[in-house]
């Protein structure tokens, strides 16, 4: 028989372009949930009575609908959110917010407060774009989250993301169908295994792109 391991979380990269979102707070910690809401392109609805300076700059260009009141029952039939965070200072407000979060079978994140009412889990995250790293301990040591955060966007620059599009446009523009998966993969591992990353890091781009297209172009599947 296997050892039993500890519960973990199943971590998901969720695509909430065009998709409803709610977000019951007005303070810092809703102005960073919603942030990040905002970069994933989710339509926004943001239940507070006041709001901080930070989050009415994202009112004012429309990137965020303000419902300006107090959150009350069953608020949420009327905007039916696939995703819920409740992020008052108000541990009553947010019991309840779960709850309706659940009555409408709505995934809900009840920041700073106890797991038990929560679905789900935000990550550490690292932003190169295209490149998203998440991180997690499961609540095990934020301490240590922090460092390995701090320690890998230290490692992880701008370099990889360059890369990274580099390779994304690589991949789109191979014809469906165009060499064997192992063929594709050996150019990929030539590319990745070349100079290119350290001669963006080093900041020479030219130079670097100029590898990129010669190795493509050796290796490309026939």
């Amino acid at each position: 028989m296997s050892e039993s391991r500890p519960m973990t979380g199943y971590p998901i990269m969720l695509h909430l372009q065009d998709k409803p979102v709610a977000v019951i707070g007005g303070g810092r910690v809703a102005a960073r949930k919603a942030k990040h809401l905002r970069q994933a392109g989710a339509r926004i609805y943001l239940i507070s009575p006041e709001i901080s300076p930070s989050i009415r700059g994202l009112v004012n260009v429309g990137d965020i609908v303000w419902i300006q009141s107090k959150y009350e029952r069953d608020m949420f039939n009327e905007y039916m959110p696939i995703l819920v965070i409740a992020a008052t200072d108000d541990e009553e407000v947010n019991l309840r917010v779960a709850q309706d979060a659940h009555r409408i079978r709505a995934l809900c994140n009840v920041a700073n407060g106890s797991s038990d009412n929560s679905d789900f889990s935000n990550m550490a995250q690292i932003d190169q774009p295209p490149l998203t790293i998440a991180l997690s301990s499961n609540n095990h040591s934020p301490a240590l989250l922090r460092m390995l955060k701090a320690k890998l966007a230290q490692d992880i620059g701008e370099e990889y993301a360059v890369l990274a599009d580099w390779l994304g446009a690589l991949r789109d523009e191979a014809p469906a169908g165009n060499g064997s998966q192992p063929a594709r993969q050996a150019l990929y591992e030539a590319i990745l295994n070349s100079d290119v990353l350290a001669l963006l890091r080093a900041g020479k781009r030219t130079e670097a792109r100029r590898i990129f297209d010669r190795v493509v172009l050796e290796g490309s599947p026939k």
